[in-house]
């Protein structure tokens, strides 16, 4: 069976395509995931609500163990013995990208990518920071509450307090916040605020700086490496590598 290496670190942009692309991939190909998450990958996949997906695919058997930070650093060994077809680092923030072209190997990342090119195994790359046609980025936010739109007073408290499972909606000063350090992305307090103050997963345009597209193109040269533009654009060549 073909062993793939999947690193999240911890960008928005493309996460939940990403999670639902990898749990495709895993299950028509029948191949093993072992998911490597930086802290921030973590902490992200947690608000963006993919966490549980990403440990269903992952769900601890043999090569489909599912490693934060450190604790994959004790498996990087497995590239350097070829026991995976590919390395896939999809997102990968442009923090990270810096770091891989800079030769730099401190998160468990840059790690994984110094690994599998000194070992000749392809590495697939996603980077949150290549710009559409238009020059920019487009990525999604968390969920968070309008406050423009939401009135207390209107709807004689927040019905969305009630439902959060994590407790992550609070009232600051009679203001009504999501607390991003407990929101899991469920969902839940969309559907139960009458007025439609909670939004989640909005787009919203950003413009890359140059340094971090540079990085991008920089990136392309390097041996062994394929940086993708989407999340299609990764299935397909992740399928042409593996001959899938």
């Amino acid at each position: 069976m073909i062993n793939i290496a999947w690193c999240i670190t911890g960008g928005g942009l493309n996460l939940r395509a990403v999670a639902s692309t990898l749990g495709v991939i895993r299950e028509r190909y029948r191949v093993n995931v072992t998911l490597f998450l930086t802290k921030w990958g973590f902490e992200v996949s947690r608000i963006f609500g993919v966490l549980n997906i990403l440990k269903s695919i992952a769900s601890g058997g043999y090569y489909q163990e599912f490693l934060v930070e450190e604790q994959g650093m004790y498996y990087i060994g497995r590239l350097n013995m070829k026991r995976y077809s590919i390395l896939i680092i999809a997102p990968a923030t442009a923090n990270s990208v810096a770091k891989m072209v800079l030769g730099i190997a401190d998160n468990i990342a840059s790690a994984l990518y110094s690994q599998a090119i000194k070992s000749s195994i392809p590495v697939v790359i996603l980077p949150t920071d290549i710009p559409g046609n238009d020059g920019f980025i487009e990525t999604e936010t968390p969920c968070y509450i309008d406050r423009a739109v939401c009135s207390l007073d209107s709807c004689g408290g927040c019905l969305a307090v009630g439902v959060c499972p994590v407790n992550a909606i609070v009232t600051v000063d009679g203001v009504v916040r999501i607390d991003l350090s407990k929101c899991i992305g469920c969902e839940h307090c969309i559907y139960v605020c009458p007025r439609g103050a909670v939004r989640c997963w909005e787009k919203v345009k950003l413009m890359p700086r140059d340094v971090d597209v540079q990085n991008i193109e920089k990136l392309r040269r390097s041996p062994y490496t394929y940086v993708v533009s989407s999340v299609s654009e990764l299935e397909d060549t992740v399928k042409r590598i593996l001959k899938l």
